[in-house]
């Protein structure tokens, strides 16, 4: 079961992950709520009724055949398919990690906290700390499919999109169980749950915190480097989120 603290500001946050991290390439993961571990495609509903893996399969053919007018180049291997797929917005199975503690803390605090149900206090954010062991790496450039992996993976893209080096990407790569028709969700894994970690952030301390990291070079237009990511730099400079207003 994975072990759990708590970190209020961004200085907390850093103590504790130089604590934390034992190996050169931990791997953290930003959420606004402390949902679990499980990939985009495990949580969207297919129209027809088709097993995941076949809506899989359809999503990636369209995708393909229908991005590359917007490409510079064309992913070389299905592995990186994958990952420029994922940082778009397309459901795929992997779950998106990054080795910059600090970016995957923005990703938890980019946005107001929601309310708890008694809407007298607010849902804290996570972020999760996972510690890959050797045999947890996926070997891209071998003879494997990504849709074929027996065992929920480790995965470094190549920089196959400007998104991916500014967040400095990874991801896990998460298996696909026949039997329930499911994907792994990652801290139920016998094998890696004891080598994650939640860091609990407080929702009332993410507007702070979010000012901080901006000081810091953390923002939108740092982590989404393009037009997109601009205007949302420039409007956050210029305007209040809901959580600063006070």
């Amino acid at each position: 079961m994975a072990s759990e603290r708590t970190a209020a500001s961004v200085s907390e946050f850093v103590a504790l992950t130089l604590k934390l991290a034992k190996e050169d390439y931990t791997l953290y993961r930003g959420q606004s709520e402390n949902w679990p571990l499980r990939p985009k495609l495990a949580r969207v509903e297919q129209r027809d009724g088709k097993l995941k893996t076949q809506l899989e399969s359809v999503l990636m053919k369209d995708f393909k055949n229908q991005s590359l007018g917007f490409l510079d180049i064309v992913p070389p291997s299905e592995w990186d398919w994958l990952a420029l797929g994922q940082h778009h917005g397309l459901a795929t199975r992997l779950l998106d990690w990054t080795t910059n503690p600090l970016v995957a803390l923005w990703f938890a605090v980019r946005d107001p906290a929601t309310s708890a149900v008694d809407n007298k206090r607010l849902k804290p954010g996570v972020t999760w700390v996972f510690e890959p062991a050797k045999e947890d790496y996926a070997d891209p450039d071998g003879t494997a499919e990504p849709y074929a992996v027996r065992k929920t993976t480790v995965f470094r893209p190549k920089h196959v999109t400007r998104r991916i080096v500014a967040q400095s990407g990874w991801f896990t790569v998460h298996r696909f169980d026949s039997k329930d028709g499911g994907f792994a969700t990652l801290e139920n894994v016998r094998r890696i749950k004891n080598r994650l970690t939640k860091i609990m952030i407080p929702g009332e301390s993410f507007s702070e915190i979010r000012e901080d990291l901006g000081r810091m070079g953390i923002h939108h237009a740092s982590m989404f480097p393009d037009l997109d990511g601009l205007c949302k730099d420039v409007l956050w400079n210029h305007t209040l989120l809901e959580d600063e207003l006070s």
